[in-house]
């Protein structure tokens, strides 16, 4: 999605600065606020996310699981948005269902738990073939999505409910699941084809 949810709201705040990363959703991703920009999904969300693979469903063998299908874990990392506290989203997909949650820790190896930009979201997806990066085939992804859990100031803006159709084009390398710059301008609904894949920023499939 990323997917992520997180990187919707983080490309709110990068996208229109005065809605600052305290009106821009959760940034979901510390208490020292600093300036948003487009973090992950990684997402989200949509991080996703997300976010957010090889090629749509293809056909087959009926015991194959589409290569997006599983639980996508991304690494532990530092929150862009609130100093001294971590972040670590998971998304799953599988038929049609997409579930997404990010969880706050207070270390860099994301065992202690905390609190602060802890979200979760869950809805339906669809996919189509996406377009095609440094030769490789994306996925294009499209997350009906809604926030059932949110902290922080941001839970004012983006209440429990919230639903979002969001696109994201996203690449899947094995058990590597890839984020891209082509997603959905949240500020006008406009779709922008992906044009890069982000190789620093991925899921891993558990």
């Amino acid at each position: 999605m990323t997917l992520s949810i997180f990187g919707l709201i983080s490309f709110i705040a990068k996208s229109n600065p005065a809605l600052s990363p305290a009106i821009c959703l959760l940034t979901f991703q510390r208490v020292q606020m600093k300036k948003p920009h487009l973090s992950t999904f990684t997402l989200l969300w949509f991080s996703f996310v997300f976010l957010f693979n090889g090629c749509a469903p293809s056909g087959g063998s009926n015991s194959s699981s589409p290569d997006y299908e599983g639980n996508w874990v991304a690494q532990c990392k530092e929150s862009e948005d609130i100093s001294g506290l971590y972040i670590k989203n998971t998304f799953s997909l599988s038929g049609t269902k997409y579930n997404d949650e990010t969880l706050t820790y207070s270390d860099a190896e994301c065992t202690q738990r905390s609190s602060g930009l802890d979200f979760r979201a869950n809805g339906t997806f669809t996919t189509e073939t996406g377009g095609v990066v440094d030769g490789k085939q994306l996925i294009k992804i499209n997350y009906v999505a809604t926030i059932t859990y949110i902290e922080g100031p941001f839970s004012a803006f983006y209440p429990v409910g919230s639903t979002y159709n969001l696109f994201y084009e996203n690449y899947i390398d094995g058990n590597k699941f890839y984020s891209t710059n082509g997603e959905t301008n949240p500020l006008d609904g406009k779709y922008v084809e992906a044009t890069q894949i982000k190789y620093d920023k991925y899921w891993v499939k558990q």
